[in-house]
């Protein structure tokens, strides 16, 4: 039973990461900026995660509290993952590398491509695995307290930054 669960965790978990990647991929290659390429990877990904999640553990309702607890997360990582994103890109080593016209277009893009995947893997290491171990699959009776806190915290990173590190036009 364990082994049957952990491998159809494993597919799963490698046919969603597969396709975010991939989109990725095809969003820095139609030239789509680097900010809204992460933002549309990361809120593409939690989407489908939690979706894989549902069908691999078949735990409780799709629309009750383990979908509030995911969002609530998934709204504070996507802030603070576009802003560590500004902060990198506006490194003067990183820039005059990503800038450098020296360089092909492509290499550019694998350079952007590294860059969005270091903001992820740094909050995903950082914030989302502990709260993913600590809030998200486990059940607690301050669950809505626990999320609504979470969203207010996503709410006044958005306000104190003026969305400024949400979404580019």
């Amino acid at each position: 039973m364990i082994e049957s669960l952990a491998l159809k965790s494993f597919g799963i978990s490698t046919i969603t990461g597969g396709l975010t990647e991939s989109l990725k991929i095809v969003l820095l290659y139609t030239n789509t900026s680097v900010k809204n390429t992460l933002l549309i990877s990361v809120i593409f990904s939690y989407i489908i995660a939690y979706v894989a999640q549902r069908y691999v553990f078949h735990g409780g309702r799709f629309f009750g509290i383990s979908l509030l607890k995911y969002c609530a997360v998934g709204v504070v990582v996507i802030q603070l993952t576009n802003i560590l994103l500004e902060k990198l890109e506006n490194n003067k080593t990183i820039k005059n590398t990503i800038e450098d016209d020296t360089i092909s277009d492509t290499r550019r893009k694998i350079y952007q491509y590294i860059l969005i995947n270091t903001c992820i893997l740094i909050l995903f290491i950082c914030v989302q695995y502990p709260l993913r171990k600590s809030f998200i699959f486990v059940k607690n009776p301050n669950d809505y307290v626990y999320s609504y806190i979470l969203y207010m915290i996503g709410i006044m990173i958005y306000i104190c930054f003026d969305g400024k590190y949400f979404i580019e036009m």
